[in-house]
């Protein structure tokens, strides 16, 4: 097995003297795409806040690449984890590549200015997103759809090898959140990335994620591939749904209504 890129360890954290979660221990691999999924306000961008050293974790330990978290300067961590964040607000006129190009700070520096490897990084993140023909658009110009391919462009060009987002489906049309999810898993099999993504849409992440991560009253409560965590009793039990599973042909479930 090759070492994980991230590794949590016991990890404890909350708002104020509520703990969100406790004692949550996972690790990712090279090549994963795993999305954490649980009922409203169970910690899903918590987690994702915490591993990125942005909220700050009570107990336990978040191992990224091999380097401990609590070790590392804003610099540095972002040079090893990019998070796509569920609504970006970039307020003001920049054009596609240009946005683009912003992920590259992490790498820039006072003696360090963008140079060749900048601008090999972010014409990869522009092809990888498909984006080529918008390059030059005014990102205000843009889609919902086409903007979320730009923000996880902006990751992409940070060259980390982690890389979080939260709910990249959200406010997208089906066209899109399929999109989005089948270039996600395409990426962390040709990179060699590990991906994860916080998302509520059960059924997408079923489809395309290899593995799913279930928080539940403060507690990781499930792990493992789609087809042994989605059943209905878990749907009952974590999500109070009365749905049944369905597996067509013996593929990955999928939760439909029981009415």
């Amino acid at each position: 097995m090759p070492d994980p890129l991230l590794s949590v360890h016991a990890l404890t954290a909350g708002h104020g003297s509520r703990a969100v979660f406790e004692e949550l221990s996972f690790v990712l691999p090279p090549g994963s795409f795993t999305a954490v999924v649980g009922p409203n306000g169970s910690g899903k961008t918590t987690l994702l806040h915490t591993i990125t050293g942005i909220h700050p974790a009570t107990r336990g330990e978040v191992r990224i690449d091999g380097a401990d978290l609590a070790g590392l300067s804003r610099r540095e961590i972002a040079r090893r984890v990019a998070l796509v964040p569920q609504s970006v607000q970039i307020d003001f006129e920049v054009t596609v590549e240009d946005a683009i190009a912003l992920g590259r700070y992490p790498w820039l520096g006072a003696i360090a200015p963008f140079g060749p490897r900048d601008e090999a990084a972010v014409e990869a993140a522009v092809r990888s997103m498909d984006l080529t023909a918008l390059r030059g658009r005014g990102l205000q110009t843009l889609s919902g759809g086409e903007r979320q391919r730009v923000f996880l462009a902006r990751a992409l060009a940070q060259e980390t090898p982690l890389l979080l987002l939260d709910e990249p489906a959200a406010g997208l049309d089906l066209r899109y959140q399929q999109e989005i999810f089948t270039r996600l898993g395409e990426l962390a099999a040709a990179r060699r990335m590990a991906i994860l993504v916080a998302d509520h849409h059960l059924n997408l992440v079923s489809a395309m994620c290899d593995r799913l991560l279930v928080l539940h009253r403060g507690g990781l409560r499930a792990d493992g591939p789609p087809e042994e965590i989605v059943t209905e009793e878990m749907l009952r039990t974590v999500f109070g749904a009365r749905m049944r599973v369905r597996r067509e042909n013996g593929g990955r479930p999928q939760c439909v209504w029981d009415a």
